[in-house]
């Protein structure tokens, strides 16, 4: 069964998305999980990978464009296409504001939540896309925990 997870992010803000993707990636990426982040469009893809190589001293989170001409063996890949999807899925994570085409190659979803008012309509309905599929789905309310 896929197993979708919510994360809930007390703020609006971008920059507050970015930053729990870096640690988000930085724990699957030591439980072994391959990553496959879902932006909105190639600008945003590129930012991502810029905000992936600097997400601090403590974490080392190689990425790779899906543009790009050369095969890579980066464990994190960052694409904005349904083809750009890597042909050994494992970890998705949902940085778009659409539900991902062939998400049934995927054994985990992640949404990472911030309060904007866009980004909390999509992801209600993807939430609900997510549960008639019959996927089981974890919401992780960050509001209320103390930041590290």
């Amino acid at each position: 069964m896929i197993q979708a997870d919510f994360y809930i992010l007390p703020s609006a803000d971008e920059d507050s998305r970015y930053r729990f993707l870096g640690k988000l990636a930085t724990r699957a990426l030591s439980a072994g999980h391959r990553l496959y982040i879902l932006a909105t469009d190639e600008h945003n893809a590129e930012t991502i990978s810029e905000r992936l190589w600097q997400a601090g001293s403590e974490s080392f989170l190689p990425n790779n464009l899906a543009n790009t001409t050369s095969e890579s063996k980066a464990p994190i890949q960052i694409g904005w296409q349904a083809s750009h999807a890597p042909k050994q899925p494992d970890l998705l994570i949902n940085l778009s504001l659409n539900t991902p085409a062939s998400l049934e190659e995927f054994n985990r979803i992640a949404e990472i939540i911030t309060q904007d008012p866009e980004v909390l309509r999509t992801t209600r309905e993807r939430f609900k896309t997510y549960q008639a599929a019959g996927y089981h789905t974890n919401m992780h309310d960050m509001r209320n925990r103390p930041a590290r």
